[in-house]
């Protein structure tokens, strides 16, 4: 059951999905003719953010124009913000807005590609995880990559336009948990190293939709894995390790409950096929061994955006290597009781 808080606009109730972002959008035009986009008059745009560090999520928003026909028109430059609240002029005429956001900007600035002009928004490559900096593995994927899609947004003459959307991470959470282990050399500074899991055929790269590029099926992946270390306690109990992975964003990954709000639709049907596979070292007469995950073990659930998928292993020496897959939401809700007049 998620948590809900109310505020008020007028005589409007909005409902807020709590810990995810909220945006309220305002449009208030002039009184120019309406013309095409390309020649269009400008009118007033505001984005309202409400959520845990909604100052730094609108600071690092950004916002991209498509046309009617999905084919990109410009990223806003001209987006000045007080708070959590952003604002920037439109011009009339019907868009598809993408909102883009992430709890660090240099995120958003260094790895998003912005698509030619009049790109179509499903063949342009919107995010591509970088490897990482000696270029042996793939990066991860930051956490708070948010994304949402405003469909069909009718700027009009001499009118006032209000419309909600939610921003939900556009990746998966892949935990990996190191439930039992044995008939291994005793993990030591020395050979600490030798003591990982690596996620293989990770994705890379999201198109503009959302979706993984070119598509959820087959879309590009890592030639490179990406890899972390296990750390163990004073009992050997290792650490949990989490993998963020770009995710699928499907047509039907939300819908909108009885109340209005848009939730993650749990009989989604456009997901990915791709499986991820997993590779799981310790050291072992003073080397890395792998078992039977050597070439990597093909994980038999898909990630699926906005979610948790905990991969359970238990590694028996040169005996067996087995995994347990469990799925839960992504769930951090923040408890929200606020009012806004």
């Amino acid at each position: 059951m998620m948590n809900t808080s109310t505020f008020k606009t007028g005589t409007h109730h909005l409902y807020v999905v709590t810990a995810l972002l909220w945006v309220v959008l305002t449009i208030s035009c002039n009184d120019r003719n309406v013309v095409d986009p390309q020649e269009s008059a400008e009118s007033r745009l505001s984005l309202q953010m409400r959520a845990a560090n909604a100052e730094t999520f609108a600071a690092n928003t950004s916002l991209y124009m498509f046309n009617a026909s999905d084919r990109f028109w410009e990223k806003k430059l001209n987006v000045t913000q007080e708070g959590n609240k952003l604002s920037t002029d439109v011009a009339i005429g019907t868009w598809n807005i993408v909102l883009l956001t992430c709890d660090k900007e240099e995120y958003i600035r260094q790895n998003i590609t912005l698509p030619s002009p009049l790109s179509p928004m499903g063949s342009a490559i919107m995010w591509q995880t970088p490897v990482t900096t000696d270029g042996l593995f793939l990066s991860q994927t930051p956490s708070e990559l948010r994304y949402g899609l405003l469909r069909d947004v009718v700027i009009k003459q001499d009118e006032v336009t209000e419309k909600s959307t939610l921003l939900y991470r556009n990746v998966a959470k892949v935990q990996v948990i190191l439930k039992h282990y044995e008939g291994f050399d005793p993990v030591t500074d020395d050979n600490k190293a030798m003591a990982y899991a690596e996620l293989l055929d990770v994705p890379t790269s999201l198109a503009w939709t959302g979706k993984l590029y070119p598509n959820g099926d087959s879309p590009a992946v890592s030639d490179k894995p990406i890899r972390e270390n296990f750390e163990f306690d004073g009992a050997g109990k290792a650490d949990t390790l989490n993998f963020i992975v770009p995710a699928h964003r499907g047509d039907d990954a939300f819908i909108t409950n009885e109340e209005g709000i848009l939730v993650q639709n749990p009989a989604a049907v456009d997901t990915t096929e791709h499986k991820l596979k997993l590779r799981v070292s310790m050291p072992s007469g003073g080397k890395e061994y792998f078992g039977k995950s050597a070439n990597g073990i093909e994980i038999p659930i898909v990630p699926k955006i906005n979610s948790i998928m905990q991969v359970n292993v238990t590694f028996h020496g040169k005996t067996s290597l087995d995994i347990k897959i469990g799925v839960k939401p992504w769930e951090d809700w923040i408890i929200q009781e606020e009012e806004f007049q």
